[in-house]
């Protein structure tokens, strides 16, 4: 399994690592070379380098022994503010949907194959302040254009409820999947960040369960929370147990991409920070293949179920029958 990190997580704590003085991207991808256990990259596209630079950016990934999994796609507020794919201006749609293809550009120099898109903008705040039906067909009509430019590269969708619109267009799996429905392309899926799971109040496996079924879980973003805001906590500090059960169903579900970490450490050392997320995780995955291969478990509809992976936890040393 490919381990990759939120390369702005890498900005905190920046007297444990850096000289007094500004961070630029190649200083994050040598504090990144420190992380134990990491082996894949993703950045921000056009925040982390731009077209002038792509080529010396794989040079110093390539350096540090490190990849490029997959790239984020920031859009600028000032910009694309009143939305992205669902501006109101065609001119400012086309902007949205050419940044986007630029990205898919890059993460294919790069050695990438995945490009993840939050349309962060594209949303109201007030009722009668659009047309739902126009801004869905127009979020419908740019990812079928950004799925085409490049058949060959992935193209992940993630939601997220709110924020920092008051309503973001597309907020839960549901909604995502009918996108991605609608488009009908092979290379388009979605992107499962656990935070946003939370914030949208849904149960994250069985978010997750449901794009397995499609064949479209294009990625998974690990973190935790308590549910109200994207809080971005370490892994498994605050629902170990759904996070265990989420890591079940992506080996059951013949999961084959990344794991991503998009925590926030912002008092916490992020290299140690990083590095939990990493041990945590591949402990994880290893009781989930030993919980995935017991068809007991996770059936029956069976309330004690539960009590059987928390002994497993809690007492791994145990015979369990």
């Amino acid at each position: 399994m490919l381990f990759a990190t939120r390369l702005n997580s890498l900005k905190s704590r920046p007297e444990l690592f850096f000289e007094p003085g500004s961070v630029g991207t190649d200083d994050l991808l040598r504090r990144a070379a420190h992380i134990q256990g990491l082996n894949s990259l993703s950045l921000n596209f056009p925040e982390h380098f731009t077209s002038a630079t792509l080529r010396a950016t794989r040079d110093t990934i390539e350096a540090l022994g490190l990849s490029v999994d997959s790239l984020n796609i920031r859009y600028p507020a000032d910009t694309f503010g009143d939305g992205g794919f669902t501006h109101p201006n065609a001119a400012v749609r086309q902007q949205a949907i050419d940044l986007s293809c630029q990205a898919l550009d890059a993460c294919a120099a790069l050695g990438g194959n995945h490009v993840i898109v939050w349309p962060g903008f594209d949303g109201f705040d007030y009722p009668f302040q659009d047309s739902y039906e126009r801004m869905f067909a127009h979020t419908v009509e740019g990812f079928a254009q950004l799925a085409a430019h490049d058949p060959a590269m992935r193209v992940g969708l993630e939601y997220k409820p709110w924020e920092p619109r008051k309503y973001s267009l597309i907020g839960n799996m549901g909604e995502a999947l009918l996108v991605v429905q609608e488009v009908g392309a092979d290379n388009l899926g979605v992107v499962l960040d656990y935070c946003h799971a939370q914030m949208a109040n849904e149960h994250a496996p069985k978010a997750a369960a449901l794009a397995l079924r499609h064949q479209k879980l294009f990625g998974v973003h690990l973190n935790d929370g308590y549910g109200r805001q994207d809080d971005g906590l370490m892994v498994g500090t605050a629902s170990l147990v759904t996070t265990l059960e989420l890591l079940v169903l992506v080996e059951r579900g013949g999961y084959p991409g990344t794991i991503y970490f998009d925590t926030f450490p912002v008092r916490e050392d992020p290299v140690r920070e990083c590095e939990w997320n990493i041990r945590v995780t591949q402990r994880l995955l290893t009781l989930a293949k030993d919980i995935a291969a017991d068809s007991r478990i996770g059936a029956g509809h069976d309330a004690f179920n539960v009590t059987s992976v928390v002994e497993k936890l809690l007492f791994p040393e145990r015979v369990h029958v």
